[in-house]
């Protein structure tokens, strides 16, 4: 019997209006008769499927699940086994940004440079699915020494404990994420592996070459910076599960007076003299609560512009940073930092080989903290990978802002081709998460998400003020195929001004029952608010009629919002 491909025939209403899509299926026998010589057993392989193992509850090496649900879908677990290569960098290599040499050591210093230019291409190692790039956490400081150097406060480490059957929590306020690193083990010897974010918990991991195990422990230090010991000296690869709050990565921010923070650590007298000079020129002070000062920091900081010329013409390189606005990810991190911790503000500066970033802690947990100053792409090709969707973020960005985010999404874009997502007139990112990816979301009658949608924070917007959204969507695929890229344009505005730079879920409504939705991917809009994208339809979608749904969780200015349909 041969098979012919599934089809999807899609019909428009309109220009701009829903799009209803029909899955059929199209079965042909062939009456051929074969000779004895033709008459072989012809075997096939079946790929894996992550939704069983889910189902089924299927464990790899180390008790590791073989696939986890995130918001974006089924996700499967890297393979332990996988073998190390010559090409595998370990997770405590050098790397180097911009000419300036980095390296991982647990007593890692961060001495500010003044090159501002913005950096063009980067390198970058993802080790977290679902991904977080640009955000993998490597290396954290968290306090200054009296030459303005970055350093750890409290470099002691501690064990962090891998609590073998733990789960995420079961109101739904953790998420889980798989990590795949190459470590060099040693005994005696901690090297440094990057975490998902501030404060995740290890839930299984496994350290091994092949199907042999390897022994390890794990250590955290002050910074909450992560090592590993081995009990023998051999590179093996080292997987892992993680759980982290989901509001770590977004969401509003706490409220807490400034006795409810958690101690920092001083400044020496001179870097504190300038650092309240800094905050004169901001109008940063006790006077506010911590909350304002933090959006009155972010604010000014995101304002930062990259320079072809140096800032100078103050006492030392944090003033010139600091009072010229100039600067990219690193230079806005560490004057961020310096300012944040002499008002007394618990904060770090995080950054890897691609980007850097602050955490700040509000009275309940660390928060990241993108303040914008990214390079222009990564040269690893993101686009299999499936994206984590992170919560809103609740500051504002000024115009031109060069987001973390934007960095991945114009590496996606790039990796797509002339056929990608850049048909489609705006960001493809996070394009094909919950398709050809490996993510998938099965959704049934009792799902408690069975709208498709990510999980994304639960808010309540009884008294938004925020403008509403509208949609337009279109679809451009007229003989579309079930497995296939399935092209989604579209764009959302709110009061006639863009939304611009917002997550925008993709999902297929059910024409005869609204109740029923299949969640097919992510995207984000441009400045223009513009979304675009190409996005494969799951093969075990049911045979109907859909209709295209599109949601946003929103953001400062545009609330949340879904399509309509008619």
């Amino acid at each position: 019997m041969d098979r012919a491909p599934d089809s999807r025939r899609s019909t428009a209403r309109g220009p701009w209006g829903p799009r209803t899509l029909a899955l059929l299926a199209l079965v042909t026998l062939s009456t051929t008769q074969l000779s004895a010589a033709e008459k072989q057993i012809l075997h096939e392989q079946i790929a894996p499927d992550p939704r069983d193992d889910l189902a089924q509850s299927v464990s790899l090496d180390g008790d590791l699940p073989a696939a986890i649900e995130t918001p974006s879908g089924i996700v499967a677990a890297p393979d332990p086994r996988r073998p190390v290569t010559p090409n595998d960098r370990p997770s405590d290599a050098p790397f180097e940004v911009q000419g300036h040499a980095f390296n991982a050591p647990p007593d890692f210093t961060f001495v500010p440079d003044s090159d501002t230019r913005r950096p063009e291409e980067l390198a970058y190692e993802d080790p977290f699915t679902p991904s977080t790039a640009p955000f993998k956490r490597l290396i954290a400081v968290d306090a200054v020494d009296a030459k303005l150097a970055l350093v750890v406060h409290d470099a002691a480490q501690v064990a962090i404990p891998v609590s073998i059957g733990a789960r995420p929590a079961a109101d739904g306020s953790e998420e889980q994420f798989y990590g795949d690193m190459v470590v060099d083990l040693e005994p005696g010897k901690r090297v440094r592996i990057p975490s998902v974010g501030p404060g995740a918990r290890v839930l299984r991991a496994r350290a091994g070459v092949g199907s042999t195990d390897v022994g390890y422990r794990l250590y955290r230090d002050g910074a909450d910076n992560w090592f590993i010991e081995g009990d023998r000296q051999i590179r093996a690869r080292f997987v892992i599960e993680m759980a982290i709050a989901r509001r770590t990565f977004g969401g509003e921010f706490g409220d807490p007076g400034w006795s409810d923070l958690k101690d920092s650590a001083p400044l020496p007298p001179k870097v504190a003299e300038e650092a309240n000079k800094v905050a004169l020129a901001i109008g940063v002070s006790h006077a506010l609560t911590p909350r304002e000062n933090v959006k009155k920091l972010v604010e000014y900081f995101r304002s930062f512009t990259d320079s072809d010329t140096p800032p100078v013409g103050q006492d030392d390189i944090y003033l010139n940073l600091a009072l010229s606005k100039k600067g990219v990810c690193r230079h806005r991190a560490y004057a961020f930092l310096v300012t944040a911790l002499g008002l007394g503000l618990p904060a770090r500066m995080i950054m890897n080989e691609a980007h850097a970033w602050v955490e700040v802690h509000d009275g309940s947990l660390w928060r990241r903290i993108d303040l914008g100053g990214a390079g222009r792409t990564l040269s690893e090709n993101l686009a299999s990978d499936v994206p984590y969707a992170a919560p809103p973020d609740p500051f504002a960005w000024p115009p031109d802002a060069t987001k973390g985010d934007d960095l991945v999404d114009r590496s996606r874009l790039a990796s797509q081709g002339p056929d990608g997502p850049s048909s489609g007139g705006g960001r493809g990112s996070r394009a094909g998460a919950g398709g050809a990816n490996g993510a998938t979301r099965d959704l049934g009658k009792n799902d408690p998400a069975r709208d498709g949608s990510p999980q994304r924070a639960q808010t309540s917007y009884e008294h938004d003020e925020r403008p509403t959204p509208r949609f337009a969507v279109s679809v451009f695929d007229p003989d579309a195929r079930r497995g296939a890229p399935l092209h989604v344009r579209g764009e959302v505005r709110a009061d006639g001004e863009p939304c611009s730079n917002v997550v925008v879920d993709v999902l297929l409504r059910d024409v005869k029952n609204h109740a029923r939705e299949r969640f097919l991917g992510t995207l984000a809009t441009d400045a223009d608010g513009a979304f675009g994208g190409a996005l494969v339809v799951p093969g075990g979608v049911p045979l109907g009629d859909y209709d295209i749904v599109v949601r946003t969780p929103g953001d400062a200015r545009c609330a949340p919002g879904t399509s309509t349909t008619q």
